[in-house]
């Protein structure tokens, strides 16, 4: 005898490619979708949570690139 899940997966929960898009350009909404999604829509859950932290990753590598660049050829160039 089998017992029945108690948190069935939503008939909405489709793991769709938009949740990372979404993630991605606006992290902090995939961080808060994948924390209120977690357990009762698992796959939008992991998408959203994949975007938040590729766009996560992407901004701190913008962050050093733009830093680099400021300190080694705007800042010179300016006299700063």
């Amino acid at each position: 005898m089998t017992t029945p899940n108690p948190n069935p997966p939503a008939s909405n929960d489709t793991g769709s490619f938009g949740w990372t898009v979404l993630g991605f350009f606006i992290p902090i909404v995939g961080l808060i979708l994948w924390l209120v999604w977690k357990n009762d829509r698992p796959k939008d859950s992991t998408k959203a949570r994949n975007g938040f932290i590729a766009g996560l990753v992407v901004s701190v590598i913008l962050g050093i690139v733009y830093s680099i660049i400021w300190n080694t050829v705007v800042a010179p160039a300016l006299g700063i």
